[in-house]
């Protein structure tokens, strides 16, 4: 079993490596380009060799994207530039690996429930899982957010299950470090502890325990802090809270319905179903709570941002570790089932299955991965951004929020509302000032208005037609158009 284990694992290294040095345009670029353009400020802003006003720019660039989260992986990765120099899969490496990681986290869970072989296969669901592959490649926080929710469950379950103040001040530490790497792990992690500490039957231990009450402080402590620091020393993260919360949403019934397929898509809906019947499989009620107010947790999840969980599928990822500690019953009860049988035949052919599934997952994810190749844009943008030039101060109409030309090109400005940006607003209820006013902000005091999507370019006419009549268009090519703002 510590072999089939071990191949595992090195399958599940060995396909997320695959086609490593492409551009991350892959998924959700807009979110990677930014941990990119964070990491390389903060190489720049300690790399004595780089030119000043790369320096100056990279700088302002990291500065540019704002609070949402400490930048843990960015810093990590910043590090590593100093050791390696500037390369653009790093991050990817190190979100792959941390995946890996939390799959030792559900190994171990299975091992304390004493269900180590249906941990086995809940195990190379989790590694394998096509979704899961793709987006654990991703240079962003959620990655190392759905690692430390696996260690975090695994730290809850053991410390309920031993009562110790070591094991208590672990399930607080490990709790803690997944909020604040990103917040909204708190909704599937207050959850499972809550249903543990409800597992217990009894209001008034609840109420006395002194350990619950510690790993409450210490989960709850690193988050307060950054959330004070954010909010009233720097005043960034005030930002983040705009434009989060949909509530006319939570009255469409086809929200729900878009909801369920998302979810059901990216875990299956067979694991699903089956996660959620394993839950009453578990021989005790410690980790039937757990499980149960995770599913709680990220139900209360999608209610407070349910415009993001119809959009952003990568919203959903605290749930596939869910499902995957929901598997574990179901096929342990299987491979115990096939271990009755006599002789070995049975297990070599079970185990063979096993493998070939996750051969034929790991082809699945293999053909996502090599479908496109994106690393003939990185002269594309270079170019444009030395046609713009480096001092130009600019308004961008663009598809990915600038952040290629910020990147590759070294340019960066104001950005102008997208079709997609206006829709948003209008859903969360804001009202939109007229063209001209907001033409009028948006290019005060700029040089140039850069357009480099062609699809917006054609749905906003108002826009194209107001720059086409009123500046000139001094520079055009394969899908960009520059026009001079300046008399």
């Amino acid at each position: 079993m510590a072999a089939l284990v071990a191949v595992l694992f090195i399958g599940a290294l060995g396909i997320r490596l695959v086609d490593l040095t492409d551009l991350p345009n892959d998924f959700y670029m807009v979110r990677q380009y930014r941990s990119l353009l964070i990491a390389r400020g903060m190489y720049y802003a300690n790399l004595p060799t780089a030119p000043e006003l790369k320096r100056e720019i990279a700088v302002a660039q990291w500065q540019e994207q704002g609070l949402i989260e400490p930048p843990v992986m960015e810093s990590l990765v910043a590090l590593t530039y100093h050791i390696i120099g500037e390369q653009i899969w790093v991050g990817r490496v190190y979100a792959s690996l941390f995946w890996l990681v939390s799959g030792l986290a559900i190994w171990l869970l299975a091992k304390e429930l004493s269900m180590w072989e249906g941990g086995i296969i809940a195990l190379a669901y989790f590694l394998f899982l096509p979704f899961g592959v793709t987006a654990s490649r991703a240079f962003m926080p959620d990655s190392l957010m759905t690692a430390l929710i696996a260690w975090s469950l695994w730290a809850l379950y053991r410390w309920e299950t031993r009562r110790t103040w070591k094991s208590a001040i672990l399930a607080g530490v490990l709790t803690g470090l997944a909020i604040l790497v990103k917040s909204v792990a708190v909704f599937p992690l207050l959850g499972a502890a809550a249903g543990l500490v409800l597992s217990r039957r009894s209001l008034k231990r609840m109420i006395a325990d002194k350990q619950t009450w510690a790993v409450a402080g210490i989960t709850a402590l690193p988050t307060v802090i950054f959330y004070i620091y954010g909010l009233f020393i720097v005043g960034t993260l005030e930002s983040q809270f705009a434009l989060r919360f949909f509530p006319a949403l939570l009255k469409d019934p086809t929200f729900y319905g878009r909801w369920l397929f998302i979810a059901a898509g990216i875990v299956s809906f067979a694991a699903m179903f089956l996660s959620l019947a394993g839950i009453l499989l578990f021989r005790t009620n410690a980790p039937r709570f757990l499980l149960v107010g995770a599913w709680f947790g990220y139900i209360v999840f999608g209610f407070a941002f349910p415009y993001h969980f119809i959009t952003h599928e990568y919203y959903h990822l605290p749930l596939i570790p869910i499902v995957a500690i929901g598997l574990i019953p179901v096929a342990d009860l299987l491979v115990r089932q096939i271990a009755r049988q006599k002789g070995w035949l049975w297990r070599a052919v079970f185990a063979g299955l096993l493998l070939f599934a996750v051969a034929m997952k790991m082809w699945e994810a293999r053909n996502t991965l090599v479908t496109s190749d994106y690393r003939h844009e990185i002269a594309y943008w270079q170019e444009l951004g030395q046609t713009i030039g480096y001092d130009k101060k600019i308004v961008e109409l663009s598809g990915d929020y600038g952040d290629r030309l910020a990147y590759f090109g070294w340019v960066s400005g104001s950005l102008w509302p997208t079709t997609a940006d206006v829709a948003v607003r209008t859903l969360a209820g804001q009202t939109q000032s007229d063209f001209a006013s907001i033409f009028a902000d948006r290019t005060s005091r700029k040089d140039l208005f850069v357009v480099t999507t062609p699809p917006e370019w054609e749905n906003q006419p108002e826009l194209r037609e107001y720059l086409t009549a009123n500046y000139p268009l001094i520079a055009q090519g394969d899908g960009y158009w520059i026009f001079n703002l300046k008399p």
